[in-house]
Parts: C-alpha cells; structure tokens; sequence
C-alpha cells in the first residue's frame, strides 16, 4: 500500500517495491524532478516556448536525412 505522510517542512511518499514496475516508477520520479523545476523556474511560457521552437528546428535540420532522403525535399 502507498502511504503519504505530511509534516510542516515534507511529504514523504512510501511506495512498496512491487507496487510498480521500476521504469514507471522511475518515469514517476522524473515526472517530480521536472515539476519540482518547473515550479523554481522563472522562464516565461514566450520564452520556454521560442527555446523549444529552436530546439526542435536544430533537431530537425540535424535529424531530417534519416526521414528524407536527400534530394526528395
């Protein structure tokens, strides 16, 4: 059984060894890492947006050749 426990300062979360599979608990903590980021971050929604715009062009001019092959553009 999953157990939560609050104090002033934590919660701490008790999750059994069987209760899930380690990659979806390891997905699951990921998922708490990231928001826990997200929540300290001061990056605007414009901003994170246009930083993921350039990400994914940069992805995509970098990674186009293995979907296109060259010439068929």
């Amino acid at each position: 059984m999953i157990t939560v426990e609050k104090t002033n300062t934590e919660v701490r979360v008790t999750i059994p060894h069987d209760a899930l599979p380690p990659k979806e608990l390891d997905a699951f903590l990921d998922w708490l890492r990231l928001e826990e980021t997200v929540q300290r971050s001061r990056l605007s929604e414009k901003e994170a947006s246009r930083i993921a715009d350039e990400i994914k062009a940069e992805w995509w001019t970098a990674n186009k050749d293995r979907f296109i092959p060259p010439g068929k553009e």
